[in-house]
């Protein structure tokens, strides 16, 4: 278990365990009170535990890679009629071959997330310099997309009140994830199959990375094998938002 939890806050191994995170500040759902600090994250895996409705929300970091690699990821998405959410990186939108992977992500119905302007770790950042690096990715993303951006994910899990209180700000919500691919370690697909299969629960969102290793794209369409085999659908951040929120209002009716 500590393990897990350790492997949680990490997305690179050059990044500390934060000792400051908590992520306790309370954000409204779209139609419940849904807190998404790490440990109500827990519970919301207690909570969906029996369940009818299964689902799972896919993750990607540090995007827009390549057009070509954007591409790969969104056809094996199609394929499985599987949704995701797409974090972002706003240095990495400036070119047009990079604002045409952002908008092929967004017209093929698929989510888009604030994820810093340059992934650096914010915490170490003065107040003004977290909100640039908030504020100027979502403001790069609207002028591609047309439309504000709801989520917001720490580079490196990395976070502190000030930090969380910069997205409220900006009307986003900020939310990490219950399963590590690790695939930002290059090991073999059939490793991050094993390591996302064996950890798998209803309600999961899944740590992924937009990113220049082959074994993400090869491992995908497995992982999204068997997770339809095992009953999930695979949904946006906004649309698992909307089934924990259902989940909830229905153990609380009793």
């Amino acid at each position: 278990m500590l393990v897990r939890i350790i492997t949680f806050f990490l997305l690179y191994s050059d990044i500390a365990l934060c000792a400051t995170c908590s992520f306790n500040t309370p954000y409204e759902g779209l139609s419940c009170n849904l807190n998404l600090a790490y440990n109500n994250l827990m519970n919301i895996k207690k909570l969906l535990h029996n369940n009818e409705d299964r689902f799972i929300a896919l993750t990607f970091d540090d995007g827009p890679s390549s057009l070509a690699r954007v591409n790969s990821i969104l056809n094996v998405l199609e394929e499985h009629n599987a949704k995701a959410t797409f974090f972002l990186l706003g240095e990495r939108i400036n070119s047009s071959s990079r604002n045409k992977a952002v908008k092929k992500i967004y017209n093929a119905g698929h989510e888009i997330g604030n994820h810093s302007w340059s992934h650096r770790k914010l915490t170490t950042l003065s107040s003004e310099e977290q909100f640039q690096e908030l504020e100027g990715t979502n403001i790069a993303i609207e002028r591609i997309i047309g439309k504000g951006v709801k989520w917001f994910r720490p580079p490196g899990g990395s976070h502190d009140e000030s930090v969380i209180n910069h997205a409220k700000q900006l009307n986003m919500c900020s939310i990490l994830w219950t399963i590590d691919s690790l695939d930002w370690r290059g090991e073999n697909p059939e490793v991050l199959v094993e390591r996302v299969i064996s950890s798998v629960h209803n309600g999961a969102i899944i740590l992924l990375h937009d990113h220049h290793r082959q074994n993400t794209v090869e491992a995908l369409p497995r992982i999204i094998t068997i997770l339809t085999k095992l009953g999930y659908s695979l949904v946006t951040l906004s649309e698992w938002e909307e089934k924990v929120c259902d989940a909830l209002g229905k153990k609380q009716s009793f």
